[in-house]
């Protein structure tokens, strides 16, 4: 059965490839810029970039130096990623990770979630099956909406489900699927029951310093 999640992605990847490609959304001035610094941080030399959508941050890594890989579930993005530059990208949900399946190109220095991950349920073993293909001393880099948004959208600061992903974006976006939004606790919480890795969580604002991300580290042991 197609989630809820895929479905809303399939119907919206050519709006979706299209705000990208007009730098349609602002935040991502600093966004992009913090994940780019903090992959650099970890003198990576091969990546898995999970949900990598379109593919604009496995090109950027592999402008880099780096061998970087894209990994998505919708094959329209796919296809968009392969038109836009050199790179090689592969279908893949979050679901076969959860369940094991293999992963082309294991093994990692370091695997990406860049804002991409919508779950509830399954996170920790996303995150551990992650961390299977990932070279001793190597990295998972998640970077994701700040909690802080409750707050600014007048919501109780507690883990619930959002509604419609694609509200507040430009373009003309239908059928937004739900996701999970979890609180800084809910975050230490998921990181903490995952044995033999180290995490830290870094805190990005913007130009008037309001927080707009999380970006979260994690290094296996």
């Amino acid at each position: 059965m197609k989630s809820e999640i895929i479905d809303s992605w399939e119907k919206n990847a050519k709006e979706w490839s299209k705000i990208i490609q007009n730098h349609g959304i602002a935040s991502r001035k600093f966004t992009n810029k913090a994940i780019l610094s903090a992959i650099m941080n970890t003198n990576a030399s091969k990546v898995a970039d999970f949900g990598c959508g379109e593919g604009w941050l496995t090109r950027e890594m592999n402008k880099m130096g780096m061998v970087a890989y894209g990994f998505d579930a919708i094959q329209a993005l796919l296809e968009d990623a392969k038109q836009h530059g050199p790179g090689e990208y592969h279908q893949l949900t979050f679901e076969d990770v959860i369940a094991g399946k293999p992963i082309p190109h294991s093994t990692f220095d370091l695997g990406v979630f860049n804002f991409c991950i919508y779950l509830k349920d399954g996170l920790s073993q996303l995150i551990e099956n992650t961390l299977d293909v990932i070279n001793p001393k190597g990295f998972i880099l998640i970077q994701t909406l700040h909690p802080f948004f409750l707050i600014q959208n007048e919501m109780e600061y507690k883990g619930q489900w959002i509604s419609d992903s694609w509200k507040g974006l430009p373009g003309n976006f239908i059928e937004g699927h739900s996701w999970y939004a979890r609180t800084l606790e809910d975050w230490v919480s998921v990181l903490a029951s995952i044995k033999e890795v180290d995490f830290t969580i870094k805190e990005i604002t913007n130009d008037e310093g309001q927080p707009i991300s999380l970006i979260i580290q994690i290094q296996k042991l």
